[in-house]
């Protein structure tokens, strides 16, 4: 039986004699139906599910059929300059599980972006050999459970390194997807069968990268959102292409004040920004939601709102939400 892809980081128990699957049972668990065998691996948490796919390989075929029954997200603990990782269970709450080591760059690396238990990794500023604009930044995945690591092909970018990112896999094909921005100016993605970076359709000039809101990914479909409006780009070509575009002026625009108080000094200072955050939502529907969480000077609460975008009505959202949370 291969070793499992995580352990214990207290100290370790200590080891049994190997005793093969056969000797425990005249019966060849590697030789159980598919549909059986899936049965299994519904009922098994995650940690017994990794440990179940390196049984043998019918069974690390079987588990691409399946889901771990236990969903809980894991927090992942990156100790300082150390080439693994440390997981942290909330259902084990006293445990701490450790990543084999993850390769001798990992410790010299930030992660960008996560996707399940792939990372998206980038090198230290400090760690790069020449420390200036136009730098080539080389990028990677990798997989903390199974070492599996996908080198991604070289860009050079002024804003050091990949901004907004978003990474996608799917399990199953190992299908991959990377989108973010290299300057202010270029959105760019990279899909498995690519041979280099692919450059967005040019955004309008309202719409420079440095004023993303937010950015997903779903369905074949990335959702940008900044001050003026929400694009939907679609992946189904060979590049990205605009299908659907929105404003979203009307409640997350310039009236919003986002640069700061002398921008409107006719407008009286309890009713300026002092604070704000917008997220976007899309749900499993396909519904697009944003969230404004808002706070006005001299104000003692916080104000949220949810907006829909309304079918209805082209080009309008619907307020679906609206609540004040205090300070204290």
């Amino acid at each position: 039986m291969a070793s499992p892809t995580l352990a214990l980081a207290q100290s370790p128990p200590p080891k049994s004699p190997a005793v093969s699957v056969s000797q425990r049972n005249p019966h060849c668990w590697s030789k159980l139906p598919l549909d059986l065998m899936q049965l299994v691996f519904e009922r098994l948490a995650f940690l017994d599910f990794e440990r179940a796919k390196s049984v043998c390989s019918s069974w690390q075929f079987g588990s691409k059929q399946s889901k771990p029954n236990n969903q809980i997200p894991w927090m992942i603990l990156f100790p300082t300059d150390k080439n693994y990782c440390l997981l942290f269970n909330p259902e084990d709450k006293e445990k701490l599980y450790k990543t084999q080591h993850l390769g001798d760059d990992f410790a010299k690396s930030i992660v960008l972006a996560t996707y399940r238990s792939w990372l998206l990794m980038q090198p230290r500023y400090e760690e790069l050999e020449d420390q200036t604009l136009d730098q080539e930044f080389h990028l990677y995945i990798k997989d903390l459970l199974t070492c599996e690591r996908i080198n991604l092909p070289a860009f050079e970018s002024d804003i050091f390194g990949l901004s907004h990112p978003i990474l996608w896999i799917d399990d199953k094909t190992k299908d991959y997807l990377v989108i973010g921005t290299i300057n202010r100016e270029t959105m760019v993605s990279f899909k498995n069968g690519d041979n280099s970076w692919k450059k967005f359709p040019e955004l309008p000039k309202s719409s420079c990268t440095d004023m993303c809101l937010n950015m997903i990914y779903k369905d074949h479909k990335l959702h940008y959102l900044d001050y003026s409006n929400l694009y939907i780009y679609d992946f189904f070509g060979e590049f990205p292409r605009e299908a659907f575009r929105i404003s979203v002026r009307e409640f997350v625009g310039y009236a919003t004040n986002p640069y700061g108080y002398d921008e409107f000094p006719e407008v009286p200072l309890k009713l300026k920004l002092n604070r704000y955050i917008y997220n976007m939502i899309v749900t499993v529907r396909g519904d697009v939601l944003i969230v404004a969480s808002l706070h006005f000077s001299m104000a003692e609460t916080w104000e949220f709102i949810i907006c829909k975008m309304d079918s209805s009505k082209v080009n309008k959202w619907e307020e679906i939400v609206s609540c004040q949370l205090s300070n204290g």
